[in-house]
């Protein structure tokens, strides 16, 4: 995107300060969010070339783009969730299994000492 506008260039050069910057990147991923997306998208429309503008077609592949970034994150957000419930319920099951087995153990030797006691040899 080409500006001839000196004034134009002082507003894009602004809106690039460190201070714009951070506000809009995520703490978490440190990319853009939707605000930040939208705000780009807004300056990017305010300071186009009015005897070129952009395709609407441009337009709709960065939304699509962000779109489909976005879910892929909470697709990723998802299986996170899935993968720590999914540990959860295996370590479970063995624990469950675990005194389980204690527990046949435990009556098994009581058994034997009842059989011992009645004096029945294995």
């Amino acid at each position: 995107m080409e500006i001839n506008n000196i004034a134009q260039k002082e507003h894009v050069y602004k809106f690039d300060e460190k201070k714009d910057v951070s506000r809009t990147e995520t703490k978490k991923t440190g990319g853009l969010d939707k605000d930040a997306f939208l705000k780009l998208l807004t300056t990017q429309l305010a300071n186009q070339d009015p005897l070129n503008p952009m395709e609407d077609k441009e337009f709709i592949a960065q939304m699509a783009q962000f779109s489909t970034l976005e879910q892929i994150q909470n697709m990723n957000k998802n299986l996170q969730v899935s993968q720590k419930e999914i540990k959860e319920s295996i370590n479970a099951i063995n624990k469950n299994y675990i005194d389980a087995s204690i527990e046949i153990l435990k009556q098994l030797i009581d058994i034997r000492k009842v059989l011992e006691s009645y004096g029945v040899e294995e």
